[in-house]
């Protein structure tokens, strides 16, 4: 799970969203942080469920509207950040921290 999470977040890359779409983004990533730092794997379904919905209006971006513009800094630092702190868990000392029973903390 952690392994999708952070494809998903390195793929906002290829984003173009308007200023409202970026700033829902941060609204999801801002979520994702508080799952993560939880160690919720409920709450990390939720937010990448989100993402995933702002993905159709990614794929809408040649629709007329709003001005459309990449992953504005502030929020590339704030993926980044997410993406550091899952891969530590991915490659950390004790291994995938998305199995049950690994860390009790998170069961």
């Amino acid at each position: 799970m952690r392994r999708r999470a952070v494809n998903r977040l390195r793929a906002l890359d290829d984003w173009l969203l308007s200023a409202e779409g970026w700033a829902r983004v941060e609204e999801v990533l801002g979520e994702l942080n508080e799952a993560v730092a939880a160690g919720s794997n409920d709450a990390i379904d939720k937010s990448l469920a989100g993402l995933q919905a702002m993905e159709t209006a990614n794929r809408a971006r040649t629709l007329p509207g709003a001005r459309k513009t990449p992953i504005p800094a502030d929020r590339r630092e704030q993926r980044n950040v997410l993406v550091g702190r899952l891969t530590l868990d991915l490659n950390g000392p004790d291994g995938p921290r998305d199995q049950r029973g690994t860390h009790p903390a998170t069961d």
